[in-house]
């Protein structure tokens, strides 16, 4: 009966001590270079052991993985000495002399907004979005103004316009802490092309939720941009990943994309997720395509950095 369950199921058995385990055949690699399969540890199963217990170092594929998986985990600690990834980080996007895009991409965003709150005053937030009643499905307010100009006048203004307004002081805050550590480390691996990342990708976001919604305002915030941001980042693992050194590559698992999924799942559908979702996959899209700069192609083996 068992012998069946296991042939179906696609199953391992694993007999360690009196402790017995049952886990999928798919999950051997992982079990065995995590170090969670003992050598001396009981195997059975119908594709791997043909049917029979046999000792776990007996076998060829456990000796594979089990010599990878070290190698992976001896690698990457060799990345924690001054010499590890994204050292130099902080001189890229704080430099001595002179100011980085992710400087600029944030003085304009918070320039905007000054300049704004000193016109307007407390009245920001009613002039972006208006408080009159809606005449003929339109409202007052900049939002709807640069909505009337794509309507109306076919003026692509504020696809433009609308990445660097915020709705009050709340949201911009929030963007800008985003903003920073994401255009950060895309400044890192891409140089100077974040800003062409952060245009891009967020009137991509613009134009996904101006033909989702189907109607006005605009939205207002840099959030599409920073999430292309955040997508040039997954695109660039995708691209890149069988160029990296293997523990680049072990960083990229355990590390890389679980903070990526971090940074996107939580949010991505909150506000205007239409915005959020053209911005991410846009940015996907740059990673794979865009030429790296020098210090993203340092992540690369030197035969894949041309």
């Amino acid at each position: 009966m068992l012998v069946t369950i296991l042939m179906e199921a696609g199953m391992i058995q694993l007999r360690v001590g009196h402790s017995e385990v049952r886990f999928p055949e798919r999950n051997w690699e992982a079990w065995v270079s995590e170090g969670r399969v003992p050598p001396d540890a009981l195997v059975f199963s119908m594709r791997l052991t043909g049917g029979l217990w046999k000792r776990a170092d007996s076998l060829e594929l456990y000796q594979f993985f089990r010599r990878t998986g070290e190698e992976d985990r001896r690698e990457a600690a060799l990345s924690l000495d001054p010499r590890s990834p994204f050292a130099e980080l902080p001189a890229v996007v704080f430099p001595r002399k002179g100011f980085s895009a992710t400087e600029l991409l944030l003085g304009l965003n918070l320039a905007v907004a000054l300049i704004l709150v000193l016109v307007w005053r407390g009245d920001y937030t009613e002039h972006i979005f208006g408080t009159s009643a809606l005449s003929h499905g339109r409202g007052e307010g900049l939002a709807w103004d640069l909505y009337a100009l794509l309507v109306d006048r076919h003026l692509p203004i504020g696809l433009v316009a609308t990445l660097f307004i915020h709705a009050d002081l709340r949201h911009l805050m929030a963007n800008m802490m985003t903003l920073v550590p994401a255009a950060a480390y895309v400044e890192y691996l891409y140089g100077r092309r974040v800003c062409l990342v952060y245009l891009v990708g967020g009137v991509a976001g613009a134009i996904t939720s101006y033909l989702a919604k189907g109607h006005g305002p605009m939205s207002v915030g840099a959030s599409g941009a920073i999430y292309a941001l955040i997508g040039v980042i997954g695109g660039f693992l995708v691209r890149h990943y069988r160029h990296m050194p293997r523990w680049h590559r072990w960083r990229t698992r355990r590390i890389y994309m679980p903070l990526l999924a971090i940074a996107v799942l939580p949010s991505i559908f909150n506000a205007d997720w239409r915005a959020h979702v053209g911005g991410f996959l846009c940015g996907l899209l740059l990673g794979v395509v865009l030429r790296l700069g020098k210090r993203g192609r340092g992540f690369l083996l030197p035969a894949a950095r041309d």
